[in-house]
């Protein structure tokens, strides 16, 4: 992620969606401006609450290094919520 080192990340294979929380957003000094506008209907599940979404953002993430390594294009959809993660 932009020669950014993310070290903690939750990899949860059975989610619908990929969520990048609004302080892993601020460190990877990505501009808001760069965010999609998301239309569709606000996440729920988190907090028991239903959580407004940021937008989106596709970003290029590689997983991996040397001659393993795979580099994958991910939907991000951006949040503002406290996470332990990112």
């Amino acid at each position: 992620m932009a020669n950014f080192d993310v070290h903690r990340i939750l990899v949860n294979q059975g989610s619908s969606c990929d969520i990048m929380y609004t302080e892993l957003f601020k460190t990877l000094k990505i501009t808001e401006k760069n965010l999609l506008p998301y239309v569709g209907a606000d996440l729920q599940g988190f907090n028991r609450f239903t959580t407004k979404l940021w937008g989106y953002i596709d970003l290029i993430v590689n997983f991996g290094e040397g001659k393993s390594i795979k580099y994958v294009k991910v939907q991000f959809l951006v949040m503002d919520c406290p996470s332990l993660y990112n």
